[in-house]
């Protein structure tokens, strides 16, 4: 066993999750493994070498010269949260749709308006590289205060393939100046631009033709996402882009019947 070059020890309570692999759902929910008094150990390249009562890690681990020890009395330590769904790339906010939808508007009335997806869009596309990876930033950051260690980040906001592709530059760089873990998503199908709004096939079209494959060259995208949605992009749609996306080695990612029962999920 390798020697330990970070140590916490005397957690009140160290979450382990041990126990069977896969989803938990339903009671199993609540069968988190708590160690009391715990401790785990880290070794040099950042892999946990072992995790257990303080006094047995102890016992058993050998410590590097030059470890680091915390101290975690009176605190619980836990792995760190997967937030597999994210939009936090993006330019202005949604406050009067949000007073809309308290008001009851429908959200896909809002769409239809224009609002919504649409009026981020043009913020978004708006925006230059410098400003989206400030305000994500920030928002990574609350994200890491709270816990969050590894952030999916889907594009969606832009109007153009360029402007996608600006969005994928943007997680890029996140990518590689953030602590946390990310990983990107092409979302160029996440609502249909207004200019193509009686002619959505085109569009399609274009995120077929286009987008996917400049931003599969990119290498920063992992997933291709696509809102399957009554009003936004067909079943046929889905399928479409989908498959194009996994032809360039993109996988298949969907946001499917969240309003209206499409056959997506």
């Amino acid at each position: 066993m390798p020697a330990a070059s970070l140590l916490v020890v005397h957690a009140a309570e160290l979450v382990t999750l041990a126990g069977p692999s896969g989803p938990r759902a339903g009671a199993l929910q609540g069968n988190v493994q708590v160690i009391d008094d715990g401790a785990v150990a880290v070794d040099a390249a950042g892999s946990i070498i072992m995790a257990g009562p303080t006094t047995t890690v102890l016992r058993q681990v050998d410590r590097a010269p030059d470890a680091l020890v915390l101290d975690a009395r009176g605190r619980a330590v836990l792995p760190g949260f997967v937030d597999p769904h994210t939009h936090a790339v993006f330019a202005g906010d949604r406050v009067r749709e949000f007073e809309a939808l308290l008001s009851g508007v429908d959200y896909l009335d809002l769409l239809t308006r224009g609002c919504g997806i649409l009026h981020t869009m043009r913020l978004t596309s708006a925006a230059d590289e410098e400003e989206l990876v400030d305000r994500a930033g920030a928002a990574l950051d609350r994200m890491l205060v709270a816990g969050t260690t590894t952030v999916e980040i889907k594009t969606g906001y832009g109007n153009t393939t360029a402007d996608e592709l600006k969005l994928l530059r943007v997680i890029a760089r996140l990518a590689a100046t953030r602590p946390q873990a990310v990983v990107g998503t092409l979302l160029a199908a996440h609502a249909v631009p207004l200019e193509y709004r009686d002619d959505p096939d085109r569009y399609v079209d274009i995120v077929c033709r286009s987008t996917i494959p400049e931003a599969a060259a990119m290498g920063i995208a992992r997933f291709c996402d696509v809102f399957c949605e009554a009003g936004v992009f067909s079943l046929d749609h889905a399928r479409r882009i989908l498959l194009t996306g996994r032809q360039y080695g993109l996988i298949p990612k969907i946001h499917a019947e969240q309003r209206h029962r499409t056959g997506g999920a």
